[in-house]
């Protein structure tokens, strides 16, 4: 019974805890908020998370994880789903600038990263995090380049995981290009990627 109501409210801190973050950013988390949303005394979350730096930790790596755990579970299902896959197919899986539903998260996950620079915890916690995405994308990757270029691996399916993610973090830029009225758009990102892709996965398509 009481190992049943210490997973009920930690679950509730944290679940309090993202709806302060979301609502009122990650500067904005008051530990007093969080508990008396959580319906639980502030000892207790201490007891818990050790210090409001080790709550962040712990929601900010869930939301991290989360965000591009959910987009590498949809562009597999999406893959999977392709008798014979090609370099097109894997063009509508790569984010594109101007697609606005990916903006904010975009923004949130640089924020995340920016907050990890003064909250060990955190930075910490994004390291596993980090691994855990590295090691999805790495194994998605050896899985593109064995079906599209037929078996052969011409790079690292690291090296080309890590470019993809790099890549879209770096949108963030084409952002504020876009506030100026002077953003590429996507046509000429999914040009360029088309051409990169071809000549990574030794295609003609």
């Amino acid at each position: 019974m009481d190992n049943a109501k210490t997973a009920t409210s930690r679950e509730r801190i944290i679940s309090a805890a993202r709806a302060e973050v979301e609502t009122k950013g990650i500067l904005g988390l008051r530990v007093q908020d969080v508990a008396e949303a959580a319906k639980v005394s502030v000892p207790l979350m201490y007891k818990y998370f050790g210090d409001r730096d080790g709550l962040l930790a712990e929601v900010l790596g869930d939301m991290f994880e989360e965000f591009v755990l959910e987009s590498i579970d949809s562009a597999e299902d999406f893959f999977h789903s392709l008798a014979n896959p090609t370099v097109e197919d894997l063009l509508t899986l790569i984010t594109l600038p101007q697609q606005d539903w990916r903006r904010d998260r975009r923004w949130f996950r640089l924020q995340i990263l920016a907050a990890s620079m003064e909250i060990p915890a955190l930075r910490k916690r994004l390291g596993l995090v980090q691994a855990i995405i590295q090691e999805r994308m790495t194994s998605f990757m050896d899985e593109v380049q064995t079906k599209l270029a037929n078996g052969e691996h011409p790079v690292s399916p690291a090296a080309l995981a890590l470019m993809i993610q790099t890549y879209s973090h770096g949108f963030v830029l084409n952002d504020l290009l876009e506030e100026e009225g002077a953003g590429v758009s996507p046509d000429e990102f999914a040009h360029l990627m088309r051409i990169m892709f071809s000549a990574t996965m030794r295609t003609d398509s």
